[in-house]
């Protein structure tokens, strides 16, 4: 086996080889072992990234031969600027020491600020995590709703709602997410290419991303985007600015993404994912509905 780590972004071939990669794990995992985020930035220029590509074979023959190809990949891991990571190997080749290698490799380069995520907290990755001295510091739910009858939303009073305008929005939004996530380490850091990346989506849909507007004073104050994804919806984020929480606001906004997903787009299944210290949303959306399907966790090592 040979480890390469190279800067971003990856050539296009290599990119579509780690797709690849992660979604025969996901099938032979039943959870994807890379997040969105991960997949938008295998390739195109992503200041900080560091991408890790795991080889089977001798370390010398692939350099002299040049067979570091699509074929031959095992592994690969990706690293954030802000210490944030995530990896992958191959089903077929799991317990031959890539996983430990890639993981050392994030070690390295990652110091004190590194944070791995493992979706679905598979056997194997506690026991990769513990051997390295690395530690849960932060938990994920995956949520699942099946269709069901729901409440109408009760709106505040002077909320109006419509729907997300492309390239009018988009100053607006972003600065409502990052004061409705303020706290969150992932979401609340969003930028105007982070919000663009999605805007392009094969997925996007603007008649699914909702803007609940103050009528008296216009402003943005509050939002739910769902996303449908080889026919599942997500509650993909629901914000509410800091001076609109507490009103109901997001419960209305919730049920009014759940009504589109449900209603207008005929899915039989909602998903979404929520911090495990967001305990009032958990709360909330148990009450509608939705039941654990899983669990993704956050490793960091003990000192952080």
């Amino acid at each position: 086996m040979t480890l390469e780590a190279v800067p971003s972004p990856l050539p296009s071939a290599t990119a579509a080889a780690v797709t690849e990669l992660a979604r025969l794990a996901a099938q032979s995992d039943g959870v994807n072992p890379l997040s969105e985020q991960t997949l938008l930035h295998l390739d195109g220029e992503h200041h900080g990234d560091l991408h890790v590509l795991a080889y089977a074979g001798d370390p010398g023959t692939l350099e002299v031969s040049g067979l570091q190809t699509a074929e031959n990949l095992i592994g690969y891991a990706y690293l954030g600027p802000d210490g944030s990571a995530e990896l992958v190997v191959a089903p077929h080749a799991r317990r031959h020491g890539t996983g430990t290698a890639l993981l050392r490799l994030l070690q390295d380069h990652g110091g004190s600020r590194l944070k791995v995520w493992a979706h679905g907290r598979l056997p194997g990755s506690d026991e990769l995590a513990t051997r390295l001295g690395l530690v849960v510091t932060r938990e994920l739910y995956f949520l699942r709703r099946e269709a069901a009858p729901l409440p109408e939303p009760t709106w505040p009073d002077g909320i109006e709602v419509r729907t997300f305008v492309p390239g009018e929005d988009d100053a607006a939004w972003l600065a409502v997410n990052a004061s409705a996530f303020a706290t969150h380490p992932e979401q609340g850091s969003w930028t105007h290419s982070d919000l663009a990346d999605r805007l392009h989506q094969p997925w996007f849909d603007a008649a699914g991303f909702f803007l609940a507007v103050d009528a008296r004073t216009g402003d943005v104050a509050g939002f739910h985007w769902t996303k449908v994804e080889e026919g599942v919806g997500e509650v993909y984020v629901v914000g509410v600015a800091p001076q609109y929480q507490g009103t109901g606001l997001g419960k209305a906004l919730t049920l009014k993404g759940l009504h589109h997903l449900q209603e207008d787009r005929a899915l039989d299944a909602v998903v979404l994912y929520v911090d495990g210290t967001n305990t009032a949303a958990r709360a909330l959306y148990e009450k509608l509905g939705f039941a654990t399907a899983n669990l993704d966790v956050q490793f960091a090592p003990t000192q952080a």
